[in-house]
């Protein structure tokens, strides 16, 4: 089909209210619990019904979209302003007046008891949250109040959340809580901007979290309401009545209405967007083969941003016998033409040459190229010295495996024909996403030797936590123990040492410089190889004004706001 042309966008910095923003997409949700809800295209519904105690601003502003404000919170704590004491490790703070609950029953006011229940029902033992791991890690008492759920009886779970008490989460009367961390954390507010992090009202303890007992009974504190959800088929929200927008610095609201329509083709929900029939893709993005003319056209309708994706890179499996010499691991960082990955997933415009792993929008990062090449080329002749050096002169054969569908097989025959330069053999092994993670991930095996994935960050800014720990750290874990998204099965004693300290630093710029070590030894032992840092892209029809990022990525459902159609 050809491309629709590109209707010149009408500016206007008016904002105008009302209308419904439609969005279409092809799956559904994860879940619209906030305690289970991780997919990025979920968050979007989050942020529109949703508040938590900090939260990020939406802004093209790279600095600014990863600061942490004030959502619910009359301020952002901190040493200065009294609100962080106990050397780092107590956080202070005060409800805005006036936060009300939009609940099946009716209004009611929220309570500083709702925010910790919110936080206490993510270790729910039914159907724990997939962001449980972040709590439990830094809130005093939380492995402990986890491990008692654990050994609760089905039937009483909801008395014994309701009854016991985590030492590190205290409400006091109906507006402060405090929140006490194990060990000083840089990045614990980070986290208390997730979703998960989102209060919960008493009703909700009566249902297993994402149940569709649960999903029947969804409260909201945000500016809209979840009023209809077919599961594959739509969502639809409308206005909270009881949000007071005085209370809400984050989400103005123009729209009174929003709809996602799943289900559909990808080429239909492109269609849709481009011929204004709806607002906004949704979970999936423009179609690879309409991208030149976009681009090309400096469409408006297409936004591009970087998004902090460590994506894509391979994985060198450490289980596999001939992984296990340096030498080679560091050859195959020479082997690869990243140039050549840059084009196939869409050009410059789109994408960063990444030698390293924490990308620009880290707040951690500092730029350096331990294998730097001139354009990102590779170096082959480089890495066949390297193989014979480590007694491979006739060079050797590793397999590859990588996702099925997308431009993950077209990317994986770049990499196959770069390494063959290097006199490197690749076996391409294409498999199912559930095949990657649960037959070769999970099992720990030799049968294969690099590995094409990526990685997105949970949170903006302070972040190098999301990339370093969940990649790379092995503390406690056994040799038949669960790895988690350490897929190589990469250890290292000084890279722990490292991470722990880190993690438990109170200043932000002490833990980026030891995230910063982190990443140095991580890459002296070739453990991944970086390939690219690759941007969010996302498009709208012109009827969409005022979109903004913000740290799902696609534009804020709660500050755009649509074109008046006499425009």
């Amino acid at each position: 089909m050809a491309m629709l042309e590109a209707v010149p966008e009408v500016e206007t910095n008016r904002p105008r209210r009302g209308g419904t923003l439609t969005l279409v997409g092809a799956g559904d949700v994860d879940h619209l619990d906030p305690a289970l809800a991780y997919h990025t295209a979920t968050r979007g519904i989050l942020r529109a019904y949703t508040r938590q105690l900090v939260g990020y601003v939406a802004s093209r502003d790279r600095t600014e979209a990863g600061r942490i404000v004030a959502d619910m919170a009359t301020e952002v704590p901190t040493v200065a302003n009294g609100r962080i004491r106990g050397h780092g490790t107590e956080y202070r703070f005060t409800l805005r007046d006036g936060l009300r609950w939009c609940t099946p029953t009716g209004p009611r006011a929220m309570t500083a008891g709702d925010v910790v229940r919110g936080i206490k029902r993510l270790a729910h033992p039914l159907a724990s949250s997939p962001g449980l791991a972040y709590y439990v890690a830094t809130i005093a008492g939380m492995a402990e109040y986890r491990d008692l759920l654990a050994a609760t009886p089905p039937g009483a779970i909801a008395d014994r959340i309701a009854d016991a008490e985590v030492r590190g989460l205290r409400a006091e009367g109906d507006s402060e809580i405090i929140c006490t961390t194990s060990y000083p954390a840089s990045d614990f507010l980070n986290m208390l901007a997730l979703p998960f992090a989102t209060p919960a009202p008493v009703e909700y303890l009566d249902h297993i979290p994402g149940s569709p007992e649960l999903n029947a009974i969804l409260a909201a504190n945000g500016p809209y309401r979840v009023t209809r959800y077919l599961p594959g088929e739509s969502i639809v929200l409308e206005r909270n009545p009881f949000w007071d927008p005085t209370t809400d610095p984050l989400r103005a609201a123009h729209v009174d209405a929003i709809e996602i329509r799943e289900g559909l083709s990808e080429r239909r929900a492109h269609d849709m967007v481009g011929a204004a029939e709806a607002d906004m893709m949704w979970d999936i993005q423009p179609l690879t083969e309409e991208l030149p003319p976009l681009l090309a056209s400096d469409d408006p309708r297409l936004e591009v941003c970087p998004a902090g994706l460590f994506s894509p890179y391979l994985v060198l499996n450490f289980a596999s016998p001939v992984l296990a010499d340096r030498d080679i691991r560091v050859a195959l960082q020479y082997a690869v033409d990243k140039a050549a990955v840059a084009r196939v997933w869409g050009g410059p415009r789109l994408n960063d040459i990444a030698d390293q792993i924490l990308p620009p929008l880290c707040t951690a990062h500092r730029e350096f190229h331990p294998y730097g090449t001139a354009g990102g080329r590779g170096d082959p002749e480089r890495a066949r010295r390297l193989l014979a050096a480590a007694g491979y002169p006739e060079g050797l054969t590793l397999r590859l495996i990588f996702r099925d569908r997308d431009i993950h097989p077209d990317t994986a025959r770049e990499i196959r024909d770069a390494m063959a330069r290097a006199n490197i053999r690749v076996e391409l092994v294409g498999v199912s996403i559930n095949e990657l993670f649960s037959d070769y991930f999970s099992g720990g095996n030799d049968r294969w030797d690099m590995a094409l994935t990526g990685w997105e960050p949970d949170w903006y800014g302070n972040n190098a936590r999301t990339y370093l720990q969940p990649l790379f750290d092995s503390r406690g874990v056994g040799p038949d123990g669960d790895w988690g998204a350490n897929f190589g099965r990469y250890r290292s004693a000084k890279v722990n040492d490292l991470l722990g300290a880190a993690l438990t630093a109170a200043d932000a710029s002490v833990a980026g410089e030891l995230f910063r070590q982190v990443e140095v030894e991580v890459l002296r032992d070739a453990a991944v190889v970086p390939i690219l840092f690759a941007h969010q892209y996302w498009w709208h029809a012109t009827t969409v004004r005022n979109w903004l990022p913000y740290p799902v990525l696609n534009g804020d459902p709660t500050n755009l706001w649509l074109a008046d159609p006499r425009e």
